[in-house]
């Protein structure tokens, strides 16, 4: 039926550049300009996909007759379905903006005027008679929120808050806890077609060498692309099975977060925030890891010149979702969504619609991102095992906290393994001598045995791991590298070390804790140690120092701690 009334009705060519002239101006609407207003003509944002005409209280948002491969607007059927996509899943984030959709309609003196605002049931075909005209496109009507509003005008302003950051990623994470998932949308998480999205921007991307990106910038982010693919595979799959891989909004920017109320934003973010522009045109591109998603507001913040806030974003959203392995994608899926964001804004450079000034912003942003995208992909492919070592007293837990914290890789303690293994309740302190009770030889081997296992499963899954243990036995040091080895991940020893003085003074402090059963710190993380200052020397004395030649698949770094 669509095919029928394309070819009798709507078979005129029907320019979008004159018709969207037409429509900018106020008689084009069904209404009057409030409070007597009356413009000459209403200001046009155009895009590689869409033009948005702006009059005082709505917009009015239409799709370019265009096929870009990854989006297909050609028709004026498929630019209806789409718009009625548009609005449907927008108003999961911003259910009061989207009103509906206004047909456009051509008239036999040449005219084209907006119609009236149609429900999603309702929106006529095209080519229906509707007003003595004829329906020939379609717009998206959605509520003119201040631009001052926008997340992007706060930043310009210098006026965004780490508050304000925390309660978008508290409302961020609770739509991706309760949005859709199954086994069609978890598909889209799998190698192939997250292999198929950056092969299809590559491709994308190529025009544009020499004018947005240079050659070295590109093939860079390739290889970086290609080898994190090929070393994190199991990393991927295990995202599928955490179910990570939901129904996103698809374009987490910062134009497309909405402010309406910052004070009542910080603790009630649902009724104060608007998130607008989901992606409708492209289920693989909305249906997507939940890291992707976090990365893409975290690099526009980056790129912004806000690492601090990025840094809230992802550390609020962290822990409101639990979801650590998070933090080891976001470089790769920050160096993704900045490629995305290049490549878009590079394709103003050939749209003849797009003003040459307009043209020029977007190639030098462009140039800014794919930059950024190539420092993203400057870091680590592969899994990777740090053993954060040293003697009792040397800070060996706070910094493999802080480490966990800040990387989100997995982190084992012996103190916690040694209590499992043992069945000894954590907060209980153990007064064993040196190597004796369940430190002896014995219980230490089980210990540094179980400590590999979990290392081991953890690389499995294509995880990082943090390992906080004193790894003063060259052994359990070479054993751990020879079951990294298996998965091809180098470790590094980090080696604590500090005056004896200011070793022997936290053991002290921290042993009268347990002994007096008063509660760790909340961020203490030796709650479960029974280091004590009478057992240091005798540790010492036992020490095996590093030797590179006897350990050649270790790396090495000493990190000196100081009080407190």
């Amino acid at each position: 039926m669509y095919k029928a009334k394309e070819q009798s009705e709507l078979k005129q060519d029907v320019s979008f550049a004159s018709m969207l002239h037409m429509l900018a101006y106020p008689s084009a609407f069904p209404f009057a300009p409030p409070d007597g207003r009356s413009l000459l003509v209403f200001p046009v944002i155009q895009t590689h996909a869409s033009a948005v005409v702006l009059t005082p209280e709505r917009v009015y948002k239409l799709k370019k007759p265009k096929n870009f491969g990854f989006f297909d607007f050609s028709t004026p059927a498929l630019r209806r379905h789409f718009c009625i996509q548009e609005v449907r899943i927008n108003s999961r984030l911003a259910p009061e903006v989207y009103l509906g959709i206004a047909p456009v309609l051509a008239f036999s003196d040449g005219r084209f005027c907006f119609g009236p605002v149609f429900s999603l049931d309702d929106v006529p075909l095209p080519g229906s008679p509707l007003a003595g005209g004829s329906v020939v496109d379609y717009a998206v009507v959605m509520v003119r929120l201040p631009d001052e509003a926008m997340l992007a005008s706060r930043l310009r302003e210098g006026v965004a808050s780490s508050s304000l950051l925390a309660a978008i990623a508290r409302y961020i994470a609770a739509f991706h806890t309760h949005t859709l998932t199954n086994e069609h949308i978890a598909s889209f998480g799998s190698l192939d077609v997250i292999r198929g999205n950056w092969e299809e921007n590559f491709e994308q991307m190529k025009p544009y060498l020499g004018r947005t990106l240079d050659t070295f910038t590109y093939d860079r982010i390739v290889e970086y692309v290609h080898r994190f693919l090929e070393e994190r595979a199991a990393l991927f799959v295990s995202r599928v099975q955490d179910g990570r891989i939901r129904d996103c909004h698809g374009d987490l920017r910062l134009q497309h977060v909405y402010i309406l109320d910052e004070q009542a934003a910080s603790t009630h973010p649902f009724s104060h925030l608007a998130i607008l522009d989901g992606i409708e045109f492209n289920e693989r591109f909305r249906y997507s890891d939940v890291a992707s998603e976090v990365a893409f507001l975290a690099m526009e913040l980056d790129a912004a010149g806000r690492p601090d806030l990025a840094r809230t974003f992802i550390h609020t959203y962290v822990t409101e979702t639990g979801d650590q392995a998070l933090l080891e994608l976001l470089p790769f899926y920050s160096c993704y969504r900045a490629c995305v964001r290049g490549k878009v804004l590079s394709f103003q450079l050939d749209e003849p619609e797009v003003p040459e000034t307009q043209q020029e912003v977007a190639r030098q942003e462009a140039g800014s991102l794919f930059a950024l995208a190539e420092h993203y992909a400057s870091g680590p492919t592969r899994p990777t095992v740090i053993m954060i070592g040293g003697l009792m007293g040397t800070g060996k837990s706070t910094l493999a906290l802080a480490l966990k914290r800040e990387l989100g890789w997995e982190l084992f303690s012996s103190d916690a393994v040694r209590k499992q293994l043992t069945q000894l309740d954590p907060a209980q302190p153990q007064a064993d001598a040196f190597g004796q009770g369940w430190y002896s030889s014995g219980w230490t081997s089980r210990t540094y045995h179980a400590l590999r296992a979990l290392a081991s499963t953890a690389l499995a899954r294509g995880r990082s791991v943090l390992l906080d243990a004193s790894y003063m036995r060259r052994a359990d040091r070479q054993a751990l590298a020879q079951a990294a080895a298996a998965y091809g991940a180098p470790v590094l020893f980090v080696e604590c070390i500090c005056a004896r003085e200011d070793a022997l003074s936290r053991l002290a402090q921290r042993w009268r804790m347990r002994v007096d059963a008063r509660q760790l710190p909340p961020e203490e993380a030796s709650a479960a140690s029974d280091g004590r200052p009478d057992l240091y020397d005798a540790q010492c004395a036992g020490w095996e120092s590093f030797v590179a030649q006897e350990e050649p698949y270790i790396r090495r770094a000493v990190v000196t701690t100081m009080l407190p």
